[in-house]
């Protein structure tokens, strides 16, 4: 199976093809202009920095954040009301500056998350551990935040 570029025709139904296909390649001008032609894409992250999982068992929430390159010294996890904040920076790797790209999608610099959380934690039991650049972040539910079984009666 080949994948082939589509070139709008002229005529009744080709003209407003035409036209986008025309905003698409000037769009493609001005992208390449500013980033000198390199393809600056964040990879799976969809501009969100630093990518993170949120996950949860009966008895806990689990904060999962990649962080290649963090120092945990310089990481700070706080909670506030019904918020986990997460701030910290990631070094840029030095590079010659004679040095092009062909492709840059490792992401560098200061950052900030802040996550509402969809149940009550119990705040003073918060763990955080970081190893081999992953950062996670354990979180016990608060008693009322976890499932109950209810014993079902007959008359």
């Amino acid at each position: 199976m080949s994948v082939f570029r589509f070139t709008p025709r002229a005529g009744a139904m080709g003209l407003p093809f035409l036209e986008l296909e025309k905003m698409r390649s000037h769009m493609e001008t001005i992208y390449n202009a500013l980033t000198g032609g390199v393809a600056q894409l964040r990879g799976n992250y969809t501009g969100v920095f630093p990518p993170v999982n949120l996950s949860e068992d009966d008895d806990h929430l689990y904060l999962t954040a990649e962080l290649p390159g963090a120092a945990a010294d310089k990481l700070d996890v706080s909670f506030k009301g019904e918020t986990l904040s997460l701030r910290g920076e990631i070094p840029a790797a030095r590079v010659d500056s004679e040095v092009n790209f062909h492709r840059k999608e490792r992401e560098s610099g200061s950052f900030r998350r802040v996550l509402t959380l969809p149940v009550k934690v119990e705040v003073d039991r918060i763990e955080a551990a970081f190893k081999n650049g992953v950062l996670t972040v354990t979180m016990p539910k608060a008693a009322e935040a976890k499932a109950r079984q209810v014993t079902v009666t007959t008359d």
